[in-house]
């Protein structure tokens, strides 16, 4: 099982829609998929189930006792794609065993190919632990100054813990139109940084706003489109990372 880890400590990039679109898409490409909701905003969640509740069988279980968690895991309304609930309840506290994440999820490997968890834009307590579980770092970007700076910033926080999994970082851009000044700022993102960006990067498209509206993934609500086409080739290309 490969786990991907979708971080940046700036908000409104697109990492809940990134995990959401990237997860259907890698089951289109045959693949078993499980999502982990690790944001206490919880967004991830009801794209997948119809209700969360506040059971107890949410990631927040997870971090208490991470030898249940094939008792925590939720069937979703996708065949192939399964979910740890997020928790509003989940608190920073709740991850002070940073390697509790990793020590549940190693239980499940051999039933999922792909593990995309769901971050809140802070590397606390609960994101480290999802770090500390990954094997790819994958953070979108939106090509504007602002999180060109962040990079940076995300940088410092990631530098060790990737050193420390023998993970790698990746990124890609996310709404991108076709402005020169976009353009400008990707160039000065690759050539004078040396962070390693996908080739793939996902338009900015009205369509995916009305998916968001419905809670459905970008392929179920328009599969033609051109950014369910670009989801898919991330896809494709993080299989490869």
């Amino acid at each position: 099982m490969k786990t991907i880890v979708i971080t940046n400590l700036k908000g409104g990039v697109g990492k809940t829609t990134s995990a959401v679109n990237l997860g259907y898409s890698m089951v289109t490409l045959g693949k078993r998929v499980l999502l982990v909701d690790a944001d206490p905003q919880s967004n991830l969640t009801p794209f997948f189930v119809k209700s969360h509740g506040y059971s107890g069988r949410t990631i927040q279980e997870v971090f208490r006792s991470p030898e249940k968690i094939r008792n925590i895991i939720a069937r979703t309304k996708y065949e192939n794609i399964d979910i740890i609930k997020g928790s509003v309840k989940l608190k920073e506290a709740d991850a002070s065993d940073e390697k509790a994440l990793g020590a549940a999820l190693s239980q499940v490997r051999q039933e999922y190919d792909i593990c995309i968890i769901d971050t809140r834009p802070a590397v606390e307590a609960v994101t480290r632990s999802a770090l500390l579980a990954g094997d790819v770092f994958l953070t979108p970007v939106q090509l504007e100054n602002f999180c060109r700076d962040n990079l940076s910033l995300l940088e410092d926080e990631l530098t060790g813990i990737a050193y420390e999994k023998d993970a790698t970082w990746r990124i890609f851009a996310n709404m991108v139109i076709n402005k020169r000044s976009q353009l400008a700022i990707y160039t000065d993102m690759v050539q004078k940084h040396d962070w390693s960006f996908m080739e793939n990067c996902i338009s900015r498209s009205e369509v995916v706003n009305n998916a968001l509206q419905r809670y459905k993934p970008v392929m179920k609500h328009r599969r033609s489109s051109r950014v369910a086409k670009d989801y898919l080739e991330l896809a494709k290309e993080l299989l490869e990372v």
